[in-house]
């Protein structure tokens, strides 16, 4: 099978955004491109030149009707509430009939390919030392899945010798956790975001994967009006609060980061296409 070149990722992830962006546009479901997507567009127009994914956020109410009615003659939507075995709590939408994902960190117990990730956002406590609080037991919580999930899949040939060596001693030493089923603690996070979210709260946040930090703390009037903005050869929505929240995020985002950091996030993965 042939590695997907950076180019063709971009290219049939696009191709997902656009089935995706085009279903809720006809479907009355809101969404706005987010993190590195969302900056993309407002500082190059489209793709990060090393970027390789593509990111969606959707009010979970929105996230909600997408999970329940989302179909695709082409595509696969995998989230832990729609798909047995599956480690995530945002969703993913795939195209599995053309690609192959090969990852260090599996997410599903399915092959699965190129995907574009969709992230619900979730109202969350006005008071911010409390949403900190609850923003990191759901970190704490996410980064037990990723371990987990590293523990069941190494192997003597993928790792390097000192990763292999704290596998060991990790499953010595916590082998009741070790054997935890991953799926277990996304129910776990579910829970708790369920539990927490406040009906009458003014601030929300992306709780199913919180690793972006606490400048996740999005005030209403930013996120609950939505324009349009070029992205690639079409145009997609984004919150009218982009600038803010992009701030927050990345400080002057216009600012290109130092050649070394112009890399591909998604390491622990290769795509290839279908022989």
């Amino acid at each position: 099978m042939r590695q997907l070149t950076l180019k063709e990722l971009q290219q049939l992830s696009l191709e997902i955004l656009k089935d995706v962006a085009d279903f809720c546009e006809k479907n009355g479901i809101r969404y706005s491109l987010g993190y590195g997507t969302l900056l993309g567009a407002v500082r190059h127009k489209g793709f990060i030149p090393w970027d390789d994914d593509v990111d969606l956020m959707m009010l979970r109410e929105d996230y909600e009707k997408f999970r329940t009615i989302y179909k695709s003659d082409k595509y696969t939507f995998f989230d832990s509430r729609n798909t047995p075995d599956c480690y995530i709590a945002f969703g993913r939408v795939c195209d599995t009939e053309r690609t192959l994902a090969a990852s260090s960190i599996p997410w599903v117990r399915k092959d699965v390919g190129v995907w574009i990730d969709i992230f619900p956002i979730d109202r969350v406590p006005d008071d911010i030392e409390t949403f900190r609080r609850l923003y990191d037991s759901l970190y704490l919580l996410m980064k037990f899945n990723l371990g987990i999930r590293r523990v069941h899949t190494i192997s003597s040939s993928r790792f390097p010798l000192r990763r292999r060596i704290k596998i060991w001693a990790a499953k010595r030493l916590h082998p009741r956790l070790i054997k935890r089923d991953p799926v277990e603690i996304v129910e776990d996070m579910n829970t708790l975001i369920g539990l927490v979210s406040r009906e009458h709260s003014h601030h929300w946040s992306q709780l199913c994967c919180p690793d972006a930090g606490t400048c996740e703390f999005f005030a209403e009037d930013e996120i609950n009006e939505y324009v349009r903005m070029r992205f690639e050869d079409s145009e997609f929505y984004v919150w009218s609060g982009y600038d803010k929240i992009l701030r927050d995020s990345y400080g002057d985002f216009m600012q290109l980061p130092p050649e070394d950091k112009r890399k591909p996030l998604q390491n622990y993965v290769t795509f290839s296409w279908k022989d």
